[in-house]
């Protein structure tokens, strides 16, 4: 049997910034290094409820959902200035020069496939906090539905900071 050899080009890693990030993007990096390849860091404001409040239920737009609207807008402006702040101060300014980093609102698993397939990703890496056993209470719903519906390889890596 001949084994066939395995190369990426693209790599899409995305996180909630859950205490163990830098950890899963060491890998995401370390990865990226070895093959050569482009890395773009996603970062996706979950408007799903508001998103469901106001197009899929069909209620009218209050001054409440309209407030959430602006607020949403507004951390989507702030937030890219934020992970180049948390990236440069956890790697070094450098770094910014070998990734790409993209903020996007809507519905997380679906946001995460779509830019990996508009971005001809390869490979799309994950982390989770889980409790033990891989089934669905461990891992997080946004990791489930993005292992669940991806065709890309998915690496999926546990939370390393254990308390």
């Amino acid at each position: 049997m001949q084994i066939a050899e395995i190369t990426y080009k693209h790599i899409l890693y995305t996180t909630e910034f859950s205490e163990s990030w830098n950890e899963v993007f060491i890998h995401a990096l370390g990865i990226a290094k070895q093959y050569k390849a482009k890395l773009t860091f996603l970062y996706v404001v979950n408007t799903e409820l508001i998103d469901l409040l106001t197009f899929d239920v069909g209620l009218e737009r209050s001054s409440s959902i309209d407030k959430k609207f602006t607020e949403a807008k507004d951390f989507t402006n702030n937030i890219l200035q934020q992970i180049l702040t948390k990236v440069s101060d956890s790697f070094g300014k450098e770094i910014l020069e070998d990734i790409n980093i993209l903020v996007e609102r809507g519905n997380p698993a679906k946001i995460i496939l779509s830019v990996a397939y508009e971005n001809e990703c390869d490979l799309i890496v994950m982390g989770f906090k889980g409790n033990g056993t891989m089934d669905d209470s461990a891992i997080g719903s946004t990791v489930n539905r993005v292992l669940h519906r991806s065709k890309l390889p998915v690496l999926v890596i546990h939370n390393i900071k254990q308390n």
